[in-house]
């Protein structure tokens, strides 16, 4: 008897847990089916247990601690199930949770059911952000060099991407071909002449990777196969033998680099410093054709040190890096515009396509210029106050490595009337310029 009421209470606890899931957020609808079988199975694997247990210490004569060990055994399996995850989104990681499928839903079996329960509960077990913590500090202590398929650490906790064929960049073992080179100006040609017969002045812009402007935190095993890279080649291909405007900002990156952080140490992008710097080397080329144009100072913003910082690397890597580094690894200038005089606006173009724009307006509107840039999550990081100088601006978001839609969009670019159309693509996605599409005219 006292062996069926032992187990009737250990099956108790796995229904709790039950409706902690049920009962908690905003969870799928009840599945009685999947409550049934988890009773009947939690109820007959307590049962059980509770006879293995009497039978070890009746029958075989072991002694209590035995009996206490395997208790703490299985009651450790089943503490990542005491409590559930009901977020939507992991902050740490930057995406969508997996949601629960029901065994049976509208009358139709769930084949992949357990492969959609492991990813759900994957996402979800209790305290799992605590054990990824513990697995990554565990990681840095004993291998000193933490690293997966898609990231690892350099120097001094700067943190390096390993995706988009990013060593091989940074070590410059290929570079355009001929044939690569004549592609990308015939189709820039193409694009600047469609643009001039719409009245529009066209340019392109080239940005650095991280590990382009700081070399020495990169792990040193990987060494330069030579010194000229693949941006800094079609950088001085587009300048010198295609009569398309260019700025690659390297060199005031450079002269910026000993007085300023410039990049992230935990993620892939430039911060608010970094983009400022190029900012102003982006707006000088577009000054010569526009000398009215006005660039933001230092003196626009309100510029303050805060803990806030891109954690991209750090989340592939499996660590909340807010936890993990120290606050000054973290900590970055931050630019707010004093006076802003722009209204924003947010818009899927096509959400199968991922195609988006951020839409300015100036409140000032006048005489300014009009301007769309096409860009990427690099661009993010100063379209807010680039559209400060400009009467009305669309920034066409290029992200998650898509490449440039100008066939799709060349309707809607050609209604937003522009003066200027800038073309921006980071070190990793420079073969976007390859499979660039000129509108028909």
């Amino acid at each position: 008897m006292r062996r069926l009421i032992i187990s009737i209470l250990l099956t108790v606890l796995i229904l709790v847990w039950l409706a902690d899931y049920y009962l908690v957020g905003e969870p799928a609808e009840f599945d009685w089916k999947v409550f049934v079988i988890v009773s009947s199975i939690g109820f007959l694997t307590m049962y059980k247990l509770v006879q293995y247990l009497a039978k070890f210490k009746i029958v075989e004569n072991n002694s209590r601690i035995d009996i206490v060990f395997i208790a703490c055994v299985v009651a450790f399996m089943y503490f990542p199930a005491s409590k559930i995850n009901h977020d939507e989104i992991s902050v740490q990681e930057n995406r969508t949770l997996a949601k629960y499928v029901p065994l049976i839903e509208k009358g139709k079996i769930n084949y992949n059911y357990g492969r959609d329960f492991e990813a759900w509960f994957n996402d979800r077990f209790n305290q799992r952000k605590f054990f990824i913590d513990v697995h990554s500090a565990l990681s840095r202590f004993i291998d000193k060099k933490l690293k997966n398929e898609k990231a690892m650490a350099g120097k001094d906790n700067w943190l390096f991407t390993k995706r988009w064929n990013s060593i091989e960049m940074f070590q410059n073992k290929e570079l355009f071909s001929d044939e690569d080179l004549q592609e990308i100006k015939e189709n820039l040609e193409g694009i600047k002449k469609w643009a001039a017969k719409r009245g529009i002045k066209f340019y392109v812009f080239l940005i650095p990777d991280k590990e382009r402007i700081y070399p020495e935190y990169y792990p040193k095993e990987f060494k330069k196969v030579r010194e000229e890279s693949r941006i800094g080649q079609l950088y001085d291909f587009i300048r010198t033998q295609t009569s398309v405007p260019v700025v690659y900002p390297y060199e005031a990156l450079m002269a910026a680099k000993p007085n300023h952080i410039l990049y992230y140490k935990t993620g892939t992008h430039w911060n608010h410093r970094g983009a400022y710097v190029a900012y102003k080397e982006m707006m000088k080329m577009l000054k010569k054709d526009f000398p009215s144009l006005y660039v933001m100072k230092e003196s626009d913003f309100n510029i303050q040190p805060k803990v806030e910082a891109d954690v991209d690397i750090a989340s592939a890597l499996g660590i909340d890096a807010y936890s993990v580094f120290p606050k000054e690894d973290l900590t970055y200038d931050v630019f707010e515009v004093k006076n802003p005089k722009t209204v924003s606006g947010h818009e899927w173009v096509n959400k199968k396509k991922k195609i988006e724009t951020y839409d300015y307006v100036n409140r000032e509107g006048g005489r300014k210029p009009r301007a769309v840039f096409y860009g990427d999550s690099m661009f993010l990081r100063m379209n807010w106050y680039t559209a400060e100088s400009f009467a009305k601006m669309q920034h066409i978001y290029t992200g998650y490595g898509r490449d440039f839609d100008v066939v799709y969009m060349a309707e809607d670019i050609k209604k937003q009337k522009p003066d200027i159309f800038v073309i921006e693509t980071g070190e990793r996605f420079l073969e976007r310029l390859q499979k660039l599409e000129v509108p028909e005219d």
